[in-house]
């Protein structure tokens, strides 16, 4: 009997608008749990986020 195994990984990048730099440093850590958590209720769990004042990539 054969096993398979299947496993998508996304790639997302969000934007601020007009490509400002309005997330603050002190602000990024909260963002990444957050944006963590949402995607653990959606697709089981985030591999990494991270990004920088004016754009978050995430690897769900």
């Amino acid at each position: 009997m054969g096993h398979t195994f299947a496993n998508q990984l996304l790639h997302v990048i969000f934007s601020t608008k007009e490509r400002r730099a309005t997330i603050e440093n002190g602000f990024r850590d909260k963002l990444y749990a957050y944006m963590a958590g949402v995607a653990k209720g959606e697709f089981g769990w985030a591999r990494k986020i991270g990004g920088t004042a004016d754009h978050v990539h995430a690897l769900v």
